[in-house]
Parts: structure tokens; C-alpha cells; sequence
């Protein structure tokens, strides 16, 4: 081979060394380009679910001086439970007085003269309440005034409320004094006088119905 040749093939190896290296930084970039990101180093911040809570009805507070605040249930009336002993029935009304010729029984009356009720034990055995009783003195009580059931229902409701919250009420009769009864739950009773559709009495009681005198 002349001495020119050598010196041409000698001058061409730089370009080859080069263009081979220029493809394969090219190769290598493709290949970067197109490798998927691993998704467990990319991730977005997960955003807590928050449960909802459903609405809860507030229970109604009790205040042993204010009937009207009393719900009626088939265990008792406001404060007051059937089966409670006396005096501990006794203790939670402060305000409705015992008489010594009826010491079984505790009365209240309102100072609007519209109301009076009374909680009472059996004379004789005296083993716990057995009947707690608030009645009308006119005729202008609303249900509001007065203790009333979940359904809103008592003094002064109607027959046809009484019914309507109560489709499995069952009518009696007084064994005295005529009273038409209806008595739900087993141990709520609404009272009405003779002619009358509006409610005169509610009571809560363990007896056959409504006694007709507490202190005879």
C-alpha cells in the first residue's frame, strides 16, 4: 500500500469511531425516552373520605317542674316510672304535696288552675307507683301544655289524633262514671267524658284502667 493510502484509511477512522458513537447516544435516548415511569415513585397524595353521619335527633330535656316538658311512654311519665318506690318518685317532683289522709299518693296543681295530676301507690301493699295521671281543669288545654307522648298526642288532642298515632288503640269503657277509654301500649290511657271528643286525662298506670278515686 502507497504511503498516500495509509495516510487516507489512517484519516477515515475518526469519522467512523465518531459517527458509531453519535448513533449510539442516539439509541440511548430513544430508549430513555421511551421507558414508562415505574408508578410506585409517582404517585398521588390520596385525599381522605369522610364517612357521613346521619342526623341525630336531640332528646328532649326534662324539667321536673314543668309537665309540659314530660314525655309519655308506656314505663312512665316525665321523671316518674311505674314500679318506682314512693318516695323516690316522691323525691324527683319536690313540689307536689302529700296529704297525711292520703300518704300514698302525691298531688299537683298548676298555677293557672288548668292542670292538676297525681302520682300514687296502692294503699295497701305499697310496693312502688302504680299510676301517674295529669287531667284538665278547662277546656281551653292545648297538648303543649300538658305530657304527651313520642307522637305528640295528649290532654287536649283529639280523638280522631289519638286514632290517627294510634291505629291499634283499644276502647273501654270507666267501670265508673261512664269515661270513654282508649288505651294504648298497654299502660297509656286517654280519657274522655261522656259527649266529649277531646282527651281529659292521660294516664300511665299498671292497673285494668284509670282508678276513679285515688284516696276513697
Amino acid at each position: 500500500m502507497s504511503e498516500t493510502a495509509v495516510r487516507r484509511a489512517t484519516a477515515r477512522r475518526p469519522t467512523v469511531v465518531l459517527g458509531a458513537m453519535l448513533m449510539s447516544v442516539m439509541i440511548a435516548g430513544c430508549a430513555t425516552a421511551t421507558t414508562p415511569a415505574d408508578p410506585t415513585t409517582s404517585s398521588a397524595p390520596s385525599t381522605p373520605v369522610e364517612t357521613p353521619t346521619a342526623n341525630e335527633t336531640p332528646t328532649p330535656t326534662v324539667d321536673a317542674g314543668d309537665v309540659s316538658t314530660w314525655v309519655v311512654s308506656e314505663t312512665g311519665m316525665g321523671p316518674i316510672e311505674l314500679g318506682t318506690g314512693f318516695d323516690e318518685a316522691r323525691a324527683e317532683v319536690p313540689a307536689w304535696t302529700v296529704e297525711d289522709a292520703c300518704s300514698w299518693t302525691a298531688f299537683w296543681n298548676d298555677q293557672e288552675g288548668s292542670l292538676t295530676a297525681y302520682l300514687a301507690e296502692d294503699s295497701e301493699s305499697r310496693d312502688g307507683v302504680t299510676t301517674i295521671d295529669v287531667a284538665a281543669l278547662t277546656d281551653t288545654v292545648e297538648p303543649s301544655d300538658a305530657p304527651r307522648t313520642a307522637e305528640g298526642v295528649g290532654v287536649g288532642s283529639t280523638r280522631d289524633d289519638v286514632e290517627q298515632a294510634y291505629p291499634d288503640a283499644v276502647e273501654q269503657t270507666a267501670t265508673i262514671g261512664g269515661a270513654s277509654l282508649l288505651r294504648v301500649q298497654g299502660t297509656i290511657f286517654f280519657t274522655f267524658q261522656p259527649g266529649s271528643e277531646t282527651v281529659d286525662a292521660i294516664t300511665v298506670t299498671s292497673l285494668d284502667e284509670p282508678p276513679y278515686e285515688v284516696c276513697a
